[in-house]
Formats: structure tokens, sequence, C-alpha cells
């Protein structure tokens, strides 16, 4: 009969915020604001280059006018990308500024275990069971393991485990992630917003 995996380790702001900006669900939401982001320079080179054949004199004039379009419209391109980027990410961290304080604010402990018998992973001190199947996406990234179940919107829908730590915790995170890789789940390297 295989045992059952537990450890406990503090979760600081930082682990918490990351946790948040590798969630599938807000990179899709950037990911729209992206492609409405090129559909909009789509439209805006399209419409210039449009008016630029109708006031330019010859060719060389309407050449010139569409290079100075087309690179205007790749520098609009780039600040609106820079600013949507830099937007998320402050609303992010506000976001997960309030939640962390809401649910670590006085305990900064977070509980996570594996039991091999139900092949679920056990969340928090209410020992919420967390099946180990298709909807589970685990993301490595250089501080931690990042769980989520479907895009993770929910509370409990998303946690953590910290590589670093303890000697016995970074045993037992270690022999965590190995079960999971085992039972076919895959560890992406993880990509934040």
């Amino acid at each position: 009969m295989k045992k059952n995996l537990s450890l406990q380790f503090p979760i600081n702001q930082k682990d918490y915020t990351e946790l948040f900006l590798y969630m599938p669900y807000f990179k899709s939401i950037f990911k729209l604001a992206l492609g409405g982001n090129v559909v909009a320079l789509f439209l805006f080179c399209s419409y210039n280059i449009v008016a630029n054949l109708q006031i330019a004199v010859d060719g060389v004039e309407f050449l010139i006018l569409n290079i100075v379009t087309v690179v205007i419209g790749l520098i609009l391109y780039f600040v609106i990308l820079f600013l949507t980027k830099a937007v998320f990410r402050k609303v992010i961290e506000r976001r997960c500024l309030k939640l962390y304080n809401l649910y670590y604010g006085t305990n900064a402990n977070c509980h996570i275990g594996y039991d091999p018998r139900f092949d679920s992973i056990v969340v928090g001190k209410e020992k919420r069971k967390v099946p180990v199947d298709h909807s589970l996406n685990v993301f490595t990234t250089d501080n931690s393991y990042l769980f989520y179940v479907g895009k993770g919107k929910g509370q409990e829908d998303r946690f953590l485990l910290p590589k670093n730590g303890p000697k016995d915790q970074q045993f037992k995170v270690e022999r965590i992630v190995n079960l999971l890789e085992e039972k076919g789940i895959v560890i992406k390297e993880g990509k934040g917003i």
C-alpha cells in the first residue's frame, strides 16, 4: 500500500502573484487582447494605404507614404503591446494582493498532499481532493510548480508547490511531481503574461 505524501509550506505574495500571472484564464484574455491589437494594426494600415492612394501624386510618393504608414503602425503596435502588458500585470498584481490578504493574510501556510489511493492531490486544511486527470494543467517556473484545474478561475482550482525549501520538502515535491508524470500529466515550461 502506497503512503500519502503531505507537506506544509509558507506561501508569500510573490509566489501567489506568479500563480496568477501564469493562469491559463488570464493568458487567454491577454492573447485575445493581442489579437485585437493585430486587427487594429491591419485596419490602420489598410485605411491609410487607401487614403495614400488618393493623395499621392506619383508612385514614389505613394511608396514613401505606405512605408511611413507601416512604420507608424508597427510603432503603435508595440506601444499598445507594452501598455496592454503593463496594465494586465498591474491589474493582476492588485487582485493578487487583495486575494492574498483575504486567504493568507493571518496564516500564510499552505497544505498540499498526494493520495495515491484516489490518484488525487489533497489541497488545504479542508483536504479537498483534486483528481489527477486530463483537466489538470501543470507549469514549471524557476521557483514553483503551478497547478490549475481547467482554466484555474476559482480559488480552489489553482495552487502551487515551491521548488525551494528544506530538503525534506524538496524531496516530497519531487516525489509528487514524479508520481504525476507517471500518471501521464505533462509538466510544461511556464510562460506568463
